[in-house]
């Protein structure tokens, strides 16, 4: 590989991405933030994220004195590549691009290569959305969820935030277990009467006062104070995750006299200090796969360098994880 040629690893998701430029020595010679970078949230859908992807990379070489045709190899995860659909749509997004070496599959795998040892285990994101992927000790990958409702999915901050705003109404009209959910959704609007709950709340969340995703934040406080429908919700989530995380281990190559390692990743699993929901996933994982060796971390590493160590590896490039962090770092990611 031409010492001159370089790598290009993009994250990239439904509330913003990022994308990082190596050479062969491993110096980042570029970085640069993005918006979304999901088509399902884009009222252009594939369109509009093939120009998004266009301005946003080409940008990029520019900036770093590089042209496409100097990207030895180049490693793409993004939100909503689900199907086997998406993921011939995007690819031949990419090949117009100008990119023929590359590969593409769904953020969630970045970080089992950002976050797990030896880029072997398990990713649960639980952010804008929530999806989980696997890469499997031969090299196997699987992804679970990621699909709304059609993988029923439990998690994602609109999910939370949708359960609480329900759960509230079940409590006031159908008979529902009580949660000090109301007083702080009542407290938050304004609220003085259960009669005006919906008109509010509609009314807010018309206006753009408030989104759903306020609401999640809520959910996690009751939650660490107590509160059964809280936790139960949450709970919910939990078994989502944990049925997830049991099927991918006794259904790959996870020998079971090895550790599985698990790696949360996604705003809400990084950024609630609240810990019901990774208590809850726990408890629910050990009852599914016994006295098996489970190590869970939080991703600390942003999830494009995991879209580079693929890339140095495919490309040939001699350099690990040790060289990409910091110098992501450096750069200010």
């Amino acid at each position: 590989m031409s010492k001159d040629k370089i790598i290009l690893g993009i994250d990239g998701g439904a509330t913003k991405g990022h994308l990082a430029l190596f050479d062969a020595g491993g110096k980042c010679i570029g970085v640069s933030a993005s918006g979304p970078l999901n088509h399902e949230g884009m009222e252009g859908s594939f369109g509009e994220l093939e120009e998004i992807l266009k301005d946003y990379i080409y940008g990029a070489l520019a900036k770093a004195g590089a042209a496409i045709g100097d990207v030895a190899y180049a490693v793409f995860g993004l939100g909503g590549v689900d199907t086997i659909a998406q993921h011939a749509t995007i690819s031949d997004i990419m090949r117009r691009i100008g990119l023929h070496d590359f590969h593409l599959c769904n953020d969630a795998y970045l970080g089992v290569a950002a976050g797990c040892p030896g880029g072997v285990g398990i990713c649960a994101i639980n952010g804008t959305g929530t999806s989980l992927a696997a890469v499997d000790h031969s090299g196997n990958s699987l992804q679970v969820a990621g699909i709304g409702y059609l993988t029923d999915d439990r998690g994602g901050g609109g999910w939370y935030g949708r359960e609480t705003l329900s759960m509230v109404y079940n409590s006031l009209y159908k008979g529902a277990k009580q949660t000090i959910l109301k007083d702080m959704i009542f407290s938050l609007l304004g609220i003085a009467d259960k009669e005006v709950y919906i008109d509010t709340l509609t009314t807010a969340l018309g206006e753009e006062k408030v989104n759903v995703h306020t609401f999640n934040r809520l959910l996690f406080e009751a939650a660490g104070k107590g509160d059964e429908a809280a936790i139960d919700i949450l709970d919910r989530s939990a078994e989502h995750f944990a049925g997830s995380i049991a099927y991918m281990a006794t259904n790959m190559d996870f020998p079971k006299d090895s550790i599985l390692n698990v790696t949360y990743a996604g705003s809400v699993f990084m950024k609630e200090k609240v810990r019901v929901l990774p208590d809850l996933i726990g408890i629910r994982v050990r009852a599914l796969l016994g006295e098996r060796v489970v190590e869970y971390f939080t991703l600390d590493t942003p999830p494009v360098a995991g879209s580079i160590l693929w890339a140095a590896q495919k490309a040939g490039f001699g350099f690990g994880m040790d060289t990409i962090k910091p110098a992501l770092a450096e750069a200010g990611i």
